[in-house]
């Protein structure tokens, strides 16, 4: 019951996920990533291991879509499932079962995908596509931002939102598994809170 976006930019050497929806602590089950491996959204009614697990098997090399076929093998509710597998390379895979709640989408363009269930109406998965693709002029986690924030302005989840998180990593491999790591786990307008420490946490920096 969910809208998420995972991207890369192959130029900044930089890939993430990003999430919003109506359940609390998003943060803690739905967005994965570590450095110079991959980055994972699992959603729906979320199966977790296909975050930790498949960042397992793409660290072994795997490709994305060999990773999804053994995760949709080994799970017998996976037609209750939302997954987008990418490794650090920005090869895609993707799935939709049948029986997550509707309405839901899914959309890959060049360099990313977006997916969401239990949304009020597929045109929230294509305002969150048309965002991201009309933003390339800002960096990779103002984009995946702004897109979430025009999937919530277009209706977003049914339910309205409570909680968000964006994570971004760098495609190479490094000690430090991300660069970004901020979630809210509770609020009423989500996303805006997580600009507001996106901005605060960008300037702390220097």
């Amino acid at each position: 019951m969910t809208l998420s976006i995972i991207a890369i930019d192959r130029k900044a050497g930089l890939m993430g996920v990003g999430v919003v929806t109506g359940s609390i602590a998003v943060g803690s089950r739905v967005p994965w990533s570590v450095a110079g491996i991959g980055v994972v959204a699992t959603q729906a009614y979320t199966n977790v291991s296909y975050g930790c697990k498949g960042l397992l098997l793409l660290k072994r090399g795997l490709r994305p879509k060999d990773v999804l076929s053994i995760l949709l093998q080994e799970d017998p509710g996976r037609e209750y499932r939302q997954v987008c597998i990418m490794n650090s390379e920005g090869e895609f895979a993707v799935f939709t079962g049948k029986h997550c709640p509707q309405s839901y989408g899914e959309y890959l363009g060049k360099d990313f995908c977006v997916i969401g269930n239990l949304l009020v109406g597929t045109d929230v998965i294509e305002a969150t596509a048309s965002a991201f693709e009309k933003t390339k002029s800002n960096i990779l986690p103002v984009r995946i931002l702004k897109a979430l924030e025009a999937g919530v302005c277009a209706g977003g989840d049914k339910r309205g939102h409570r909680s968000a998180a964006l994570i971004i990593s760098e495609t190479m491999p490094s000690d430090i598994p991300w660069l970004i790591n901020l979630r809210v786990d509770l609020s009423e307008n989500p996303i805006n809170e997580l600009f507001k420490i996106y901005e605060m946490y960008r300037a702390s920096l220097g």
